[in-house]
C-alpha cells in the first residue's frame, strides 16, 4: 500500500485543483511536428516509481493470488490442452499452417524510424520515444472524438505508455522500443502534465494491470508442468466462461486505467462515476458490447499471432478451443452488428453515441496501426494458395451484403454463451441475387454511423443514397480492379455527411478534412480490397504512411471549432468503418471466418497434420 500511495500525476491532490482529468502543465511535444519528445524529469521519476511497484514482490504476490490470475491459469490450461498440445484434434496443427503464411509480429518500431525522420524527427534514436507515444495516443484520438482538446488526448496516450512498457519490452513480440528508458521518455509528459482526482487511481490500476500481465506469463510456465491438463481444468470447475474471461481480459488489456483516465475528462465525465468508470455499461448490454469491441478487433487481428506466441488471453482463440471452430464463424459480422445495435438501442441510458464512436475508432485503429499488419496478413494467406487461400476468400457476389445484414445478435453482455456457443445467428443464404431491402438497410446503417443524431433529413437522405450506390457495386463486382475503383464512392458518402456544415464543402475548406477524405479511398484500396501487387517490397512504407497521415490529420481536426470538428471526425469514422464492415469485404471477418473454416476442414496433407511434438517445437521457435 505504501508503494501505491505515492503514485500520482501532475497536480493531483493540490487544494483547488480541477477534479476532472485535465492539462495541469503545458506540454511541449506536438505529434508529427516536433523534432523529439522532451524529457520530463518529474514524469520520468513517477514512471520509475510505478514500474518499481509492478516489479515488487508484494504486489506480485497479491495479484498472483487473485481470481484474475486463477482465470489466466485455467485459460492457459484449456488452450494448451486443445491447441498447443493438439490432444485429439487438428486445430493446433492447422493454426500452425496459417502461422507459416503470415508475417511474424514484432519489431515494427525499427521500420517506422525512416518515416519519422521524414516528418521532422532529428535522428532515428530520438524518433523511438515518438513512435511509442504516438502509437498509444492515436487510439485516444480515434475513440474519444468528443473531446475538444487534442493535447489532453495526447497526454492520456503518453501516460498509458506505462502499460506497453511492461507488456512489450522483452516479450516475444517486442515492438523494438529499445528498453524501458525509451518508454520512460514517451510517458514522461503524460505523467507530469496531467492532473485530476482520478489520476492517482489510474496509476494504481496500471500497477495492477501490468502485474497481471507478468502473472499471466508465469501461468504459461506453470501450465507446462501439468501432466493431465484436461483433468486439471475439470477439477477447476471446467473451462473459463466468457464473463469470467472478459473480466480478466479487461485488466490484461489495460481497459480500466485506459477508460478511467479519459472518463474523468470534461467531455466524458457526465457518463462516469467519480473515478471515471462508464456506469451505463452495467445496465445496457449494447453499450457494454460496444465498449468491448476494442478488445474484439484486437482478438481477430491477433488471432494467428497470439497462437504463435503462446498468448492465452484471446477471446477468439478461447472460443475455438472450448466451443469449436463454429463458435468463431461470423464473429467479424457480429462485432460489426454491435455498432448498429448500440446506435439503434432506445433504452434511454446515456452514452450510446459515445459507445458507438469508441467501437468505430477501435475498428480503424487496429486496421491502420503498423503493428498488426492487416494488409500483410491477408496478402500472405492469399498467396499461400489452395485450401488456405480458399478459406480466406471474400464471400461470392450476391451473398456479401446478405451475410452482413442477416447477422442477428441476441441480447446479452457477451458474444458467447457460458459454454462458448455463439450468441448470434447467421442464417444460410439459399441463393444469390440482389435484395434491395438489404441494400436499403445497410445504407441506413452507414448514414447512421456517419452522422450525428441531429443531422437534417436532407443530409440523411443524401448519405443513404451515396451509401446505397456504392454498396450495390460492392455486392455485384468480382474483379479486384473494379472493386478498388469504388473508393471514390465511399469518398462521396463522406462528402454528403459534411454537407450539413453549410455551403462550401468542409473538404475544400480545411486541409485535414481533405487528407481524411483521401485516406478513406486509400484505406479501401490498400487494405479492404488490397493492392494489385501483394508481394513484399523492401523499404515500402505505404502502410506506415497511411497510418501517420490519418493520425496527423485527425489530430488537426481538434483545432476546428468544436461542433465542426466533431462532425468531421464522426463522418470519417462512420464512412471508413462502413467501407470496412458493411461492404461484405470485411478484413476482420475474413480473418476470423478464415480461421474457423480452415480449422474445421479435415487436413489434406502431411504438413497440415503435424504431430503434437511438431506443434510444440514450432511454438518454441
Amino acid at each position: 500500500m505504501s508503494r501505491l500511495a505515492v503514485l500520482h500525476m501532475g497536480t493531483d491532490g493540490e487544494p483547488g485543483a480541477d477534479p476532472h482529468t485535465h492539462v495541469a502543465h503545458q506540454p511541449s511535444y506536438v505529434p508529427y511536428e516536433s523534432s523529439e519528445v522532451p524529457r520530463h524529469e518529474a514524469g520520468e521519476s513517477m514512471f520509475r516509481r510505478t514500474v518499481g511497484a509492478v516489479y515488487s514482490s508484494e504486489v506480485g504476490a497479491s495479484v498472483g493470488a487473485s481470481p484474475l490470475a486463477a482465470t489466466a491459469l485455467v485459460t492457459a490450461a484449456s488452450l494448451r490442452s486443445e491447441l498447443w498440445l493438439n490432444h485429439g484434434s487438428r486445430t493446433g496443427a492447422r493454426l500452425s499452417v496459417l502461422a507459416e503464411a503470415v508475417p511474424r509480429k514484432g519489431g515494427e518500431i525499427a521500420g517506422l524510424l525512416a518515416e519519422y525522420c521524414s516528418r521532422n524527427a532529428r535522428e532515428p534514436a530520438l524518433a523511438v520515444p515518438m513512435a511509442i507515444r504516438d502509437f498509444y495516443a492515436a487510439i485516444y484520438s480515434l475513440q474519444f472524438i468528443r473531446s475538444s482538446d487534442a493535447r489532453l488526448l495526447d497526454l492520456c496516450g503518453s501516460a498509458l505508455c506505462l502499460t506497453s512498457a511492461v507488456d512489450f519490452v522483452g516479450s516475444s513480440d517486442d515492438a523494438g522500443g529499445a528498453g524501458l528508458a525509451a518508454y520512460a521518455v514517451a510517458a514522461g509528459e503524460g505523467l507530469g502534465c496531467l492532473g485530476g482526482a482520478g489520476t492517482a487511481q489510474v496509476l494504481r490500476d496500471i500497477v495492477l494491470t501490468d502485474t497481471l500481465m507478468k502473472a499471466k506469463d508465469a501461468m504459461a510456465t506453470t501450465v507446462a508442468g501439468i501432466a493431465d491438463l484436461e483433468g486439471f481444468v475439470s477439477r477447476c470447475g471446467g473451462p473459463v466462461t466468457p464473463e469470467e474471461f472478459l473480466t480478466a481480459r479487461w485488466w490484461d488489456a489495460a481497459m480500466p486505467p485506459y477508460h478511467r483516465l479519459v472518463g474523468g475528462t470534461a467531455a466524458y465525465k457526465h457518463l462516469t462515476d467519480d473515478l471515471g468508470s462508464f456506469r451505463a455499461a452495467d445496465s445496457c448490454g449494447w453499450i457494454k458490447r460496444a465498449i468491448d469491441s476494442l478488445i474484439r478487433y484486437d482478438e481477430m487481428i491477433d488471432l494467428i499471432s497470439d497462437y504463435v506466441h503462446g498468448e492465452c488471453f484471446n477471446e477468439a482463440l478461447v472460443a475455438v478451443a472450448v466451443g469449436g471452430s463454429d463458435a468463431l464463424l461470423g464473429y467479424g459480422n457480429a462485432v460489426a452488428a454491435v455498432t448498429h445495435e448500440v446506435l439503434a438501442c432506445g433504452c434511454g441510458a446515456p452514452g450510446h453515441e459515445e459507445a458507438a464512436e469508441m467501437a468505430m475508432g477501435g475498428c480503424l485503429y487496429y486496421l491502420l496501426a503498423p503493428r498488426w499488419m492487416m494488409r500483410r496478413q491477408l496478402a500472405g494467406l492469399t498467396a499461400a494458395g489452395g485450401e488456405v487461400a480458399g478459406a480466406f476468400a471474400w464471400p461470392p457476389p450476391g451473398e456479401r451484403l446478405k451475410a452482413v445484414v442477416r447477422t442477428a445478435l441476441r441480447p446479452g453482455h457477451t458474444l458467447h454463451s457460458a459454454s462458448w456457443q455463439r450468441l448470434w445467428d447467421t442464417p444460410v443464404v439459399p441463393s444469390p441475387g440482389p435484395e434491395p431491402a438489404w441494400v436499403d438497410e445497410l445504407a441506413h446503417r452507414a448514414a447512421r454511423r456517419a452522422l450525428l443524431p441531429d443531422a437534417g433529413e436532407g443530409t440523411v437522405i443524401a448519405c443513404e443514397k451515396a451509401a446505397e450506390s456504392v454498396l450495390i457495386d460492392c455486392d455485384r463486382l468480382t474483379d479486384p480492379d473494379d472493386l478498388r475503383a469504388l473508393g471514390d464512392g465511399w469518398c462521396r458518402l463522406f462528402d454528403a455527411a459534411l454537407d450539413s456544415l453549410g455551403e462550401g464543402s468542409m473538404t475544400s475548406r480545411h486541409p485535414a478534412a481533405r487528407v481524411l477524405r483521401a485516406a478513406i479511398g486509400r484505406l479501401w484500396q490498400h487494405i479492404v480490397v488490397g493492392p494489385p501487387d501483394t508481394s513484399e517490397v523492401p523499404g515500402d512504407r505505404s502502410d506506415d504512411q497511411l497510418f501517420f497521415d490519418v493520425d496527423h490529420a485527425l489530430r488537426q481536426t481538434y483545432a476546428l471549432p468544436p461542433t465542426e470538428g466533431l462532425v468531421v471526425r464522426r463522418a470519417f469514422l462512420g464512412t471508413a468503418t462502413s467501407a470496412v464492415e458493411l461492404s461484405g469485404l470485411n478484413p476482420y471477418g475474413r480473418l476470423a471466418d478464415g480461421v474457423a473454416r480452415h480449422c474445421r476442414v479435415p487436413a489434406a496433407s502431411a504438413a497440415a497434420v503435424a504431430t503434437a511434438a511438431d506443434d510444440r517445437a514450432y511454438c518454441s521457435r
